[in-house]
């Protein structure tokens, strides 16, 4: 029997949440500075779901990040012409005069549920 990846119907907000906050999570967790650069993508990528992703869903994860933007957890670097790309910091450079919470959730974290928890009370 082969692996597959997961696949999931953008159609669900909440499994699309539950993506992202994975992909967040895991690729927190395994940054080995202070500082994780990625796309929506990518962000799909670390959470394992397939290469073959509708637009649509790449949509949706680019309002989930964009929403952590505005919540200031995220910050998104606008010099790139057609990459969309996000970056997390473990410093106080985007949380002026704390440390990221979504970077310490991560850290602290054995798996990516409270990751979850937390981007379900941030994303509108």
């Amino acid at each position: 029997m082969s692996t597959r990846q997961r696949t999931t119907s953008y159609a669900n907000f909440a499994e699309v949440l539950a993506e992202v906050a994975t992909g967040l999570w895991r690729a927190i967790k395994e940054a080995r500075g202070n500082c994780v650069s990625f796309t929506p993508k990518k962000i799909l990528q670390y959470a394992g779901v397939d290469d073959n992703v509708k637009p649509i869903k790449l949509t949706l994860v680019r309002y989930i990040l964009d929403q952590l933007v505005e919540k200031d957890v995220l910050y998104k670097d606008n010099k790139r012409y057609k990459i969309c790309k996000y970056m997390i910091l473990d410093d106080g450079s985007i949380c002026q005069d704390e440390k990221n919470p979504l970077w310490e959730l991560c850290k602290s974290t054995d798996s990516p549920d409270e990751v979850i928890k937390l981007l379900s009370q941030l994303v509108e």
